[in-house]
């Protein structure tokens, strides 16, 4: 909840000293991890890495979203033009459908599985701690400039074959839930098709993940497509 964000921002951030183990004052929380990055960030000037791991359905995909919108929040939070978006924390936070789209994929312990590594690197434009000072702020301003993502070990495999239970990856499930005038123009073999109509992708009875159907998250990953440009004639 924004409750809960707004208490580790004001305590692991904003607070100006921090006496003990931090651990003494608020309930273990992935808040905690990103707040602490942050202030390491801002108020050290040092380059902050957050490792995220776990088996299959951990939670690692939810973890990481969490983590850089906790990030981004504290910036929209202390920011001068508070309440209007900013388009380079919405690019970054709204493009996840891509990863997600052409990534996951249903198996049999999670619906919504990551089948690839990812290296996500934030850019932060830090405030010079002296001009900070004399400005009479605590803690310099830390601006989210862009971002930049590496991926690595993708699941080849799962484009040709997967187990009766599991999907292969989501995109091709969203690609024949879209509207048929756009299958249409995209490929015209795509027209009057399903996934019953293709040997690699074959019947399912999974056509929602997370509460959304395959042709809402097929809009989802053609709107965050035309957030990094991708839209109209190169889109096709």
């Amino acid at each position: 909840s924004q409750q809960t964000r707004d208490l580790y921002i004001d305590n692991l951030i904003r607070k100006k000293d921090i006496a003990g183990d931090v651990k003494d004052h608020l309930e273990p929380h992935v808040y905690e991890v990103s707040s602490l990055a942050y202030r390491g960030l801002a108020l050290d000037g040092k380059q902050q890495s957050i490792l995220v791991s776990g088996e299959s359905g951990a939670g690692k995909t939810e973890t990481v979203k969490i983590v850089m919108s906790h990030l981004a929040s504290v910036q929209v939070n202390d920011s001068l033009e508070e309440g209007r978006d900013n388009i380079v924390v919405k690019r970054v936070l709204d493009s996840n459908p891509l990863l997600e789209a052409f990534g996951n994929a249903k198996t049999v312990r999670n619906d919504n599985s990551s089948r690839f590594g990812k290296y996500i690197q934030l850019q932060f434009d830090v405030e010079d701690a002296t001009q900070a000072a004399y400005a009479g702020k605590d803690l310099p301003s830390c601006v989210l400039a862009g971002s930049m993502c590496e991926t690595y070990l993708l699941e080849k495999s799962r484009v040709v074959g997967h187990e009766a239970s599991e999907r292969t990856y989501h995109i091709f499930y969203q690609l024949l839930a879209a509207p048929e005038a756009v299958k249409a123009v995209i490929w015209e073999g795509l027209e009057n098709t399903n996934n019953a109509s293709f040997k690699y992708i074959g019947e399912t009875d999974t056509t929602v993940i997370e509460h959304r159907s395959d042709g809402e998250r097929w809009q989802l990953t053609v709107d965050a497509l035309a957030l990094i440009g991708i839209k109209g004639e190169i889109f096709k």
